[in-house]
């Protein structure tokens, strides 16, 4: 499944890979996207293994219908994972349900507090229109700040994703962190993504004790993740995040 480990106590996460599902060539093995054409059949069979995984019944595993946008919605106990939510974001204070994040090259972004746990879906277009930001107030409005913790999943890396000079400019003046490759720009959403946290943190002056990583997996470069950009017609690997009782 790959990657699966504590936050803490109270906190677990994983993030998969394409190995060891039911998905045929070209979505093989384990894509978790019914929207990308594979077979919804084995699609529900690589979510119920997911599920299972982590103790969980399917019915307690929450996806989002992803647009890209910067909408985050708040899971609770009566909430249905067959319902389809159009959303980046989901955010709970329960305990035994996980919450996924569907990406192929876009950044799958997990947080948690003591008292909460956030899965958000970072492309260039959420971060721009501040979804992290927004994450960010829903987590320490009432909430401990020290006890944060982000986790960033594989995701195309600051080397590899290229951008148009017109984007590049607005993320310069974002504050975003940019490079470059073979003479164009290039944008680091994961490194920009932390950045952002850090700098939050600390205007606020509670910056002690938070945690934050990326786990170095560039999707782009990994024969072992899925990556739109190399394959166009691909699956969907997953970030997914559990706070327990």
């Amino acid at each position: 499944m790959a990657n699966s480990s504590d936050i803490n106590s109270r906190t677990r996460y994983l993030f998969t890979s394409r190995s060891g599902g039911e998905s045929a060539p070209p979505f093989d093995e384990k894509n978790l996207a019914l929207h990308v054409g594979d077979r919804a059949d084995a699609v529900n069979e690589n979510r119920k293994a997911l599920a299972s995984s982590f103790g969980i019944d399917p019915a307690q595993l929450f996806f989002m219908n992803q647009i890209h946008g910067t909408t985050i919605l708040e899971i609770d106990s009566a909430s249905d994972a067959n319902e389809i939510r159009e959303c980046d974001g989901l955010i709970t204070s329960q305990t035994g349900l996980g919450l996924a994040v569907l990406v192929a090259d876009c950044a799958p972004v997990l947080l948690s507090t003591s008292q909460k746990v956030a899965a958000i879906h970072v492309g260039w277009r959420g971060l721009f229109g501040g979804i992290v930001e927004k994450v960010l107030d829903l987590l320490l409005a009432n909430d401990e700040a020290s006890a944060l913790n982000v986790k960033i999943g594989p995701t195309i890396c600051g080397k590899c994703y290229e951008v148009g000079e017109d984007l590049a400019t607005q993320a310069k003046a974002h504050g975003f962190i940019l490079g470059e490759r073979g003479g164009k720009p290039t944008l680091d959403i994961p490194r920009s993504v932390l950045e952002i946290v850090r700098s939050r943190l600390a205007r606020e002056k509670i910056i002690a004790g938070w945690n934050g990583s990326w786990n170095g997996i560039c999707a782009y470069e990994s024969s072992e993740h899925y990556s739109f950009r190399r394959e166009k017609v691909t699956g969907r690997q997953a970030g997914v995040i559990v706070r327990e009782s």
